[in-house]
């Protein structure tokens, strides 16, 4: 008698996207000091990045298996491309091979910060349920929003007027 309603609910909970506010254990976990490898070279953690120019964070997890993942990346690189000069924009390919990767962001042609976490740390720091997961850090450094889902061009405009300005 409750079954079609429940099924129901559950399936249209499983197909919506969440944002979630972050809360004390996010800061704890620390997942704006935690490193992470770049792709180029080097590491770098997303702290010591903000701290580089101040500019927001717009931080998106993704992996090639991941096809919403590889779905919203052109959406990413559009707006980075538009705003790139007031926000930093930072991919984290998550636990992925570094080979299959490199050939996503050449087809794709991602021109923004790559890095990769191949722990998969920032999906547990972010508190994230899957990906993509994308991460919005503020002025003043600090995680003001964990977005889970994907996100098109519109959506990360808006979200990144609601969050980042």
């Amino acid at each position: 008698m409750y079954r079609l309603p429940i099924a129901l609910l559950f399936l249209a909970l499983a197909s919506t996207s969440c944002a979630t506010e972050p809360g004390a254990s996010l800061t704890r976990d620390g997942a704006l000091d935690r490193p992470f490898e770049l792709v180029d070279g080097g590491n770098t953690t997303l702290a010591e990045l903000h701290r580089q120019d101040g500019r927001p964070i717009v931080v998106n997890l993704w992996a090639t298996w991941c096809a919403p993942c590889l779905e919203e990346m052109p959406d990413l690189e559009a707006v980075h491309r538009d705003r790139g000069d007031e926000i930093r924009f930072v991919g984290l390919n998550i636990s992925d091979s570094p080979t299959r990767a490199a050939q996503r962001i050449e087809e794709i042609g991602i021109t923004y910060l790559l890095g990769r976490d191949p722990d998969g740390g920032f999906v547990a720091a972010l508190g994230a349920v899957g990906l993509p997961t994308t991460a919005f850090i503020d002025r003043s450094g600090e995680l003001v929003r964990v977005h889970q889902g994907q996100l098109d061009y519109d959506g990360l405009q808006a979200a990144i007027d609601e969050y980042l300005s």
